[in-house]
C-alpha cells in the first residue's frame, strides 16, 4: 500500500505537498473507507485550478519512470513541468510504501519529465542506495538487502532508474520490496471522466469503448450496469454501421418505430458511466486508483453510487476529485477521508477544524460554510 506520498516544485506545487495516508482518526463509521487500516476511498475538495489535476499527475509520475504503462497526453508536458514561481531547478517526489510492517521510501528528483537527476532507496530507516545522476555519484551501501549486491552497473544507461534497471537485471524473490514496488506501481490506474478514454497507468493501447463491449459479449451486462447504477432502462442492439470513419459495428437504442444511434444520443453522463463500466474490469487487480473529475456529468445519487460500488474493493486504494458538497456526508465518507486542496496544501476535514467531529455532524453544511477552507 502507499501509506505517504510528497511532491515539491511541480507544476502548481511550489512549496512540498504531503497526503499522509496513515493519519486516521477512530471513527466508528464507514470503515469501509479504510484500506487495510488506511486511507482508501478519499475525495478531494478544491477551486477550479487548485491543483487537483496536477496531484493526480504528480502521484502517477512514478509509473512513467518505472513502467512502459500509457502516460496519458496532457501528463508529459515539460513546459509545465516545473513550478514557475520556484527558484529551485528539479522537482522532488517521495513515495512511502508499506509491506506488512515494512516501510520503504522511493524518492527521486527530475528536471523535465524524462530527465532523472538523484534516486534513492530506504528500508526502514536504512540507505539501500543513492545515485547522483548529475554528478554520477553512487552510494551502492546495502544493494545486498534488495538481491543486487552482484549486479554489474558498467553498461548502466544513465537515464534509467536504478530502481527499474535492478528489478529487470535481478532475480528478485518473491516477498523482495522490489518486486512489491514494482507490482504496486504497475497496476496503478487514472482516468478523468470528462475525457473519451485518456488514461495513465495499468495498460497499454486504446480500445474503443463500444467496440469493446460489443465484442465482449457485455452488451445486456452494459445494460444492467446502466440501471442499477442510474436508473436508466436501455434497450440495446449491435448493427451494421456502414459509416465513413466509424467501427463496421456499432450499439443502437431500439425503440418502437425506429432505432437511433447509442454514440449520438446518449447523454454526458451515460457515456461518462460507459467509461467507468470499460475501466472496472480492472479494479480488482487496480493497486491505486485515481479518477479525476468523477462526477462532472453525474447526478449526485449516482455520485453515490459510484463512490459504493468502489467501496467493494476492498484492496484498492482510490482518490476521486470533485466539486459536489453533497458527498460530503457521513452516510457516504467520513471526515479524515474527504480533503481540502487550497494555496497548495491539502488538509483532511478532520485536520481543518478544532471541533471534534462525530457522525452526527453536518458535514457538507459545515463545507458549506467554509469550515474546511484555511484560515488566514
Amino acid at each position: 500500500m502507499l501509506a505517504k506520498f510528497s511532491v515539491e516544485n511541480y507544476r502548481s506545487f511550489n512549496k512540498k505537498l504531503i497526503i499522509d495516508f496513515e493519519n486516521i482518526r477512530d471513527y466508528k463509521y464507514n470503515l469501509d473507507s479504510l484500506t487495510n487500516g488506511i486511507l482508501g476511498k478519499m475525495l478531494i475538495y478544491g477551486k477550479n485550478a487548485s491543483g487537483k489535476s496536477s496531484l493526480g499527475f504528480a502521484l502517477f509520475d512514478i509509473v512513467s519512470l518505472l513502467t512502459d504503462k500509457k502516460n496519458g497526453s496532457a501528463f508529459n508536458d515539460d513546459l509545465t513541468f516545473l513550478n514557475a514561481d520556484s527558484d529551485k531547478d528539479v522537482a522532488r517526489f517521495e513515495y512511502i510504501f508499506k509491506k506488512d510492517n515494512t516501510y520503504i521510501t522511493y524518492m527521486y528528483e527530475k528536471k523535465s519529465f524524462t530527465d532523472l537527476t538523484f534516486e534513492s532507496l530506504t528500508i526502514d530507516g536504512e540507505l539501500i542506495y543513492s545515485y547522483d545522476f548529475m554528478n554520477k555519484v553512487k552510494n551502492f551501501k546495502n544493494l545486498e538487502k534488495i538481491e543486487a549486491s552482484h549486479l554489474n552497473f558498467e553498461y548502466f544507461d544513465n537515464n534509467l532508474p536504478i530502481l527499474r534497471y535492478i528489478a529487470y537485471n535481478t532475480a528478485q524473490k518473491e516477498d523482495s520490496v522490489v518486486r512489491f514496488i514494482m507490482d504496486f506501481v504497475s497496476r496503478m490506474l487514472w482516468f478523468r471522466s470528462v475525457d473519451s478514454n485518456d488514461y495513465i497507468g495499468y495498460t497499454t493501447g486504446r480500445e474503443n469503448l463500444e467496440e469493446w463491449i460489443i465484442n465482449h459479449n457485455a452488451i445486456k451486462e452494459f445494460e444492467g450496469f446502466i440501471n442499477q447504477m442510474a436508473d436508466i432502462q436501455l434497450n440495446l442492439d449491435v448493427a451494421a454501421a456502414n459509416i465513413p470513419g466509424m467501427p463496421s459495428k456499432i450499439l443502437i437504442e431500439t425503440h418502437k418505430n425506429r432505432p437511433l444511434i447509442f454514440s449520438n444520443i446518449a447523454s454526458s453522463g451515460t457515456k461518462s458511466l460507459e467509461l467507468f463500466f470499460y475501466w472496472r474490469k480492472y479494479f480488482e487487480n487496480v493497486s491505486f486508483l485515481f479518477i479525476d473529475e468523477f462526477d462532472a456529468y453525474y447526478h449526485q445519487e449516482l455520485a453515490i453510487n459510484i463512490i459504493k460500488y468502489i467501496k467493494q474493493f476492498s484492496n484498492l486504494q482510490s482518490i476521486f476529485t470533485t466539486h459536489n458538497y453533497s458527498l460530503a456526508n457521513n452516510s457516504v465518507t467520513r471526515p479524515d477521508c474527504c480533503f481540502m486542496l487550497e494555496n497548495g496544501k491539502l488538509t483532511s476535514f478532520s485536520d481543518s477544524t478544532t471541533r471534534e467531529l462525530r457522525e452526527g455532524h453536518n458535514i457538507e453544511k459545515m463545507l458549506r460554510a467554509g469550515e474546511f477552507n484555511e484560515k488566514s
